[in-house]
């Protein structure tokens, strides 16, 4: 068991000069020794370890070969880059932003020490790329937590483009996510905070992962990385993600060569630019071709990925055809901005429902009566409708004696969209059944009293406390909402559909 354990520590490394050994620890700044476990992943600065401290990763930046830098045999670059990891404790990032960022530099070699939260994993984990990885998403929480994950990621970078930054490098590598899809709380994490730039002042930033660059990026002259080619990189992973399908990975994409290195990187960290000189030779990338949606230019049109209508609304299919249509390739202020994209997704997790027979989640429709991926009859389903519109469905669980899973109604259901507390929940509900099938009721305590629910019932209008209960007679509920603060107010039908013929 030792020799087991013994073989999972370190990671192969290169050196300049072509040496190459297995890295099995590193100091940082304050002399505190770090066990590295294996390598997370790679972007466009360097590579990414897990240490022993589920905690603590280390980032080691890497040249234009792919290559460590030593204190010792790359002087220059390690000064170099030593200096810019100290500045970037000096940018104005916004509070509570999560975004990794060094919490001590590497001694020997050029890198840091970032803290992340326990247990997360890289968002690679949740891009799907061949048919087991598809069959794993009715386990990994599927499309509806994608929306959520994705929802977080894009709030995430508008808080960024906010404060007048620019992340550049947006990847799966550079993602990171809570790595159990039962957790209550998802969370999700930028890292490289050395990728992070201010527009203005650092005119040469050019770094990128060529599967999510923006056209401008890779284009003859190359433009600097800016708020749209962020936004252009996460419709790519986003779309990626969802449709098991690069968004220009179609027919006349596949009827050309286009390597196999669509993942690498373009640029080291020790002040040289590897190009990416040919990207004709990459079709896919080029932004010469069309997306495979595109509703103008069929000829890169593919059935391969996923079946689009199973997740895609007519809100996130305007986004990615905004985004990825020869005006948004071209025009990159055309593209919609990181806070349309964080509203699209939420209301498309709102909307989404998972199968109880095969586990895969999809975006409810009205017209619906089963299962789009295994054409099994629906479960019985909670949704609350606003002017005659459903905007948030789930699935709902009647079992004697039993009580169902709460289920969050989010802020963004009854307020104006904010992206800093879209998802913190107003009120929850679960179905009961004792005494006859009920929805239960629970208020939120952060609510402090400005948040009031109403549920019409036969009786009338009545208030929905601390906790409620509402006996189910069949039929359609009003539920009405109202900010005591704002005077904002709300009314939706609410139903439970049982029977789907």
């Amino acid at each position: 068991m030792e020799n087991e354990n013994q073989e999972e520590i370190g990671v192969s490394v290169t050196e300049s000069d072509g040496h190459t050994f297995v890295l099995k620890q590193v100091r940082d700044s304050y002399d505190f020794t770090h066990i590295i476990r294996k390598e997370l992943g790679r972007g466009g600065q360097g590579m990414v370890c897990l240490t022993e401290d589920k905690d603590i990763v280390v980032k080691f930046a890497l040249d234009s070969k792919g290559n460590i830098i030593g204190k010792e045999k790359d002087a220059d670059s390690f000064k170099r880059n030593d200096a810019a990891f100290k500045a970037i404790a000096l940018k104005p990032f916004p509070d509570r932003l999560h975004l990794a960022r060094p919490v001590a530099r590497l001694a020997d070699y050029s890198g840091y020490v970032m803290r992340l939260m326990g247990d997360m994993t890289s968002f690679s984990e949740l891009v799907p790329i061949d048919n087991e990885d598809i069959k794993r998403m009715a386990s990994d929480g599927g499309h509806r937590r994608r929306f959520l994950l994705l929802s977080k990621l894009a709030g995430l970078l508008a808080k960024l483009h906010g404060a007048g930054m620019v992340y550049c490098d947006i990847s799966a590598n550079n993602v990171f996510v809570t790595k159990s899809a039962e957790s209550e709380t998802q969370n999700v994490w930028l890292i490289d905070a050395d990728n992070v730039f201010i527009p203005g002042e650092d005119l040469d930033k050019l770094v990128f992962t060529p599967r999510y660059a923006a056209p401008e990026l890779i284009g003859k002259p190359p433009k600097p990385c800016s708020h749209a080619s962020d936004c252009y990189s996460f419709a790519v992973l986003a779309f990626e993600s969802l449709a098991a399908l690069h968004p220009f990975k179609g027919n006349k994409a596949e009827g050309e060569d286009s390597g196999d290195d669509w993942d690498a990187s373009v640029q080291g960290n020790d002040g040289t630019k590897s190009s990416f000189s040919e990207p004709d030779a990459f079709p896919e990338y080029s932004g010469k071709i069309p997306w495979v949606e595109d509703t103008e230019d069929d000829s890169n049109h593919t059935e391969n990925g996923l079946p689009r209508q199973n997740f895609l609304t007519d809100e996130t299919f305007r986004l990615f055809n905004a985004t990825f249509s020869e005006e948004g390739r071209k025009s990159p202020k055309m593209r919609p901005t990181a806070v349309l994209w964080a509203r699209a997704f939420s209301h498309s997790y709102a909307k989404s429902v998972r199968c109880p027979d095969c586990g895969m989640s999809f975006v409810f429709d009205e017209a619906q009566n089963c299962c789009p991926w295994c054409e099994k009859k629906l479960p019985p389903l909670l949704t609350l409708s606003l002017h005659d519109e459903v905007v948030f469905a789930h699935e709902a669980s009647f079992k004697k004696d039993c009580e169902g899973e709460w289920i969050s109604l989010p802020e963004f259901l009854f307020e104006p969209f904010s992206v800093d507390t879209c998802f913190r929940p107003l009120i929850k509900l679960r179905t009961v059944e004792k005494s006859g099938r009920a929805l239960e009721f629970v208020s939120s305590l952060e609510s402090g009293g400005k948040h009031l629910f109403f549920i019409s019932t036969e009786k009338g209008e009545e208030k929905i406390g601390a906790r409620y209960t509402l006996f189910l007679q069949g039929g359609t509920y009003e539920l009405r909402y109202e900010n005591r603060q704002t005077g904002i107010q709300r009314t939706f039908s609410l139903s439970v559909k049982e029977s789907f013929e």
